[in-house]
């Protein structure tokens, strides 16, 4: 049901227990109130983010995992919501960020937080404060459409308006325009006159082309056979007849039961014909025009009656009707309109006028003039424009003067901003990217994972995380940003959030680049996009679900079978702006597979592939490949230490132009392991901690009945066991 929109402020409330499954309510809050305030979806997007990120670090910090509520109160008005987030858990030092401009970023480092950096740059207002009652945490946000009911003008009068050069150029000026126009409309009126005579001429003459078409269709149409001779000398016609008249897009000859008989398109014969809706008022025996915009232009469309003399009945009966379609450019093309030349010479008239006005101005006032404003700008600071006089000699030696002054100073500072910006554009850019990356590598039932990343010397764009998707499952991501320096770290730092938030509860690969990618193209700087390769572990039910977005392959490899296996799904980039918005989701592919003990998965990032050598040869994927066999077997751990030894052995001491990421995932466990381990821990809750069947079977998220049936078979092997060993 489609939402009411505000017409006045109201007021909202939230309140939730503090934990992460808890978010998704606190999206759809927002989500409703930004969509009835007249919020974009961009904008609602943009607010959902920092609310939830605001959300999250209440959660995470404030609360510490100790459990309380979160409150929001939502102001909402056409245009703007404000939303104040209370909490009860430990206070932030808010004092420390004040003003999360790059600059200051730098300064404090991680201290400030990287979330607290986006909402600044999101929401139009932030502001924290804390007491004895509690933390609130204030943001506001306007739409574009606020700024649309802005007054279109607002008079605010420039200095230079009071000068004599303006006022007597002005005056002069306007009585110029007023004559010009004067003459202009008189001639305007008769000139179109004389063009509105000249169309009607014209499109008269179209009508007897399409007369003309309704003629020879005549025969062909009282025939029944489809491929009669008649047909055949109409398709000849109707071909003729777009090559001898350019302005001819199309034509058509359809019969009473609505079948394309002829067309100059060949593939629309013998197919219906469906006509505009108008067409069904039309009488039997009349013709029609309408206007339409097709991709070519607009065209001026005839539709007329095919009529035929019945020699029997002694009538003239309709057999049909031919539709033709006139390009009105190409027609009109044909007419030459006088009214832009005049409009023209007039405009060279009031220019040459115009110049002539302030010509005479210049000769006495503009030249001082001109010397005191850039005076004035060198006064408040601008050195980048030079002061240029045409006048007395005297002025100009006083404006060669300040033009050098002006001169050095540019040299002096132009070198050290231009460092300092730099400078300040990597640090914040590494700052960034390295604490999106995971400190730690998560513990996972059954499966053994390492990580490796290396930074190039400068700034890249290689991402890669852990996320939580639920108590027996994680995702893990591999991601390459197209862009280096702070937009690629940013970019790097929506991908990381959207994924998040997507990743929780979602066993679908595929669903979670969907949504990610809906989440933050809009977001990319044209040109800018991300490859990304997304694993789930289930270690549960022991598969493992995957998509890619046009990332590199992830390398499977069979222990028991020494082989190695490319996986590459089907997927494009995410940020990348597709002509139609359904297409990313329709395209991503999700694979599914079963590891053996000892197999591996190998994910990583072309910096591995493309890392080069003093000779400028690249690592490669054979190479890679022939070191994923020679070391599968080992630990992921140590076989990352190999690859990583590898990769700096092959390129020495040359510099690196992209980061270098690898992460390693190893069965460790067998299917029948996994099942027997779920089996024991299901009877060691009734056997020795003392939970009831129900509880215990609850715990565990199976029937009751499984766990008799666990209970004999574990019986039945422990039987089978002591007999083997008597």
């Amino acid at each position: 049901m489609k939402k009411e929109l505000l017409r006045d402020r109201e007021t909202f409330h939230l309140e939730i227990p503090a934990d992460e499954n808890n978010l998704g309510d606190v999206r759809d809050f927002i989500s409703d109130i930004c969509t009835r305030a007249g919020f974009s979806k961009r904008e609602t997007s943009n607010t959902k983010l920092a609310v939830d990120e605001a959300c999250s670090n209440i959660i995470q910090h404030a609360y510490r995992g100790r459990g309380g509520q979160i409150r929001l109160d939502v102001q909402a008005e056409p245009g703007q919501v404000e939303i104040n987030i209370f909490d009860r858990g430990d206070p932030f030092e808010w004092a420390s960020i004040k003003d999360p401009d790059l600059d200051q970023y730098v300064e404090i480092g991680k201290k400030g937080g990287l979330g607290i950096y986006l909402m600044g740059r999101i929401m139009d207002e932030l502001n924290y404060q804390t007491s004895a009652a509690g933390n609130r945490l204030y943001m506001m946000k306007s739409s574009a459409a606020a700024e649309e009911r802005l007054p279109l003008f607002i008079s605010i009068r420039p200095k230079w308006t009071a000068t004599l050069r303006f006022k007597f150029g002005l005056r002069a000026t306007l009585g110029l325009l007023g004559l010009v126009l004067l003459l202009w409309a008189l001639q305007y009126t008769r000139q179109t006159r004389q063009m509105d005579e000249e169309y009607a001429r014209l499109w008269s003459s179209k009508m007897g082309i399409a007369e003309n078409l309704s003629a020879k269709s005549v025969d062909a149409l009282v025939r029944e056979e489809q491929y009669s001779v008649e047909q055949t000398t109409l398709n000849a016609f109707v071909s003729n007849l777009m090559k001898k008249f350019s302005e001819v897009k199309y034509a058509k000859v359809v019969n009473n039961q609505g079948l394309i008989v002829s067309s100059s398109n060949p593939d629309e014969i013998f197919e219906n014909y469906e006509g505009p809706e108008e067409l069904a008022t039309v009488p039997e025996g009349g013709s029609w025009v309408k206007t339409i915009h097709e991709d070519f232009g607009s065209i001026q469309e005839y539709h007329l009656p095919v009529l035929y003399f019945v020699v029997s009945e002694g009538q003239v009966v309709r057999v049909g009707r031919v539709v033709i379609g006139f390009s009105e450019a190409m027609v009109e093309s044909t007419i030459i309109d006088p009214r832009p030349m005049m409009a023209l010479i007039l405009t060279g008239v009031f220019v040459a006028g115009v110049l002539l006005i302030y010509l005479l101005v210049a000769i006495f006032v503009k030249p001082i003039q001109e010397l005191t404003d850039g005076v004035r700008a060198i006064g408040e600071g601008s050195l980048e424009d030079e002061i240029k006089i045409d006048g007395p000699e005297e002025i100009g030696e006083i404006a060669r003067a300040f033009n050098e002054i002006t001169a050095k100073f540019r040299v002096a500072q132009k070198n050290v901003v231009e460092q300092e910006r730099l400078q300040k554009e990597m640090q914040v850019a590494q700052e960034i990217q390295h604490s999106l990356l995971p400190r730690i590598v998560p513990k996972i039932s059954g499966y053994d994972i390492a990580s490796f990343y290396r930074a190039a010397k400068e700034v890249g764009g290689d991402y890669y995380d852990f996320v939580n998707v639920d108590e027996d499952a994680i995702g893990v991501v591999v991601a390459d940003v197209s862009g280096k320096g702070v937009p690629g770290s940013l970019v790097m730092t929506m991908i990381r959030t959207a994924l998040r938030m997507e990743a929780r509860g979602n066993h679908s690969a595929a669903e979670v680049m969907a949504k990610m990618n809906d989440f933050v193209t809009e977001d990319m700087k044209k040109g800018m996009f991300v490859t990304i390769f997304y694993v789930i572990l289930d270690s549960k039910n022991r598969i493992i679900s995957y998509s890619s977005a046009g990332h590199n392959p992830m390398v499977l490899y069979r222990a028991e079978s020494d082989e190695t296996f490319f996986l590459n799904p089907r997927g494009f980039p995410v940020g990348i702006s597709l002509p139609d918005n359904s297409l990313f989701r329709r395209s991503i592919d999700v694979e599914k597979i079963k590891l053996k003990k000892d197999d591996m998965l190998v994910i990583y990032t072309d910096g591995v592939t493309e890392a080069m050598n003093e000779s400028r040869a690249q690592y490669g994927e054979e190479r890679l490949i022939q070191l994923i066999k020679k070391y599968g077997r080992i630990p992921p751990a140590d076989f990352i230490d190999r690859l990583s030894e590898d990769v700096r052995n092959f390129t020495g001491d040359h510099p690196q132009n992209d980061d270098i990421t690898v992460v390693a995932i190893k069965e460790k466990l067998m299917a029948d392991e996994v099942l027997y381990g779920i089996r024991k821990k299901l009877l060691d809750l009734v056997n020795l901690e003392g939970l009831s069947v129900a509880a215990a079977c609850r715990r565990m998220k199976v029937s009751p009945s499984t766990y008799y049936r666990y209970k004999k078979r574990l019986s039945e092997r422990t039987r089978c066991s002591g007999k083997s060993m008597i």
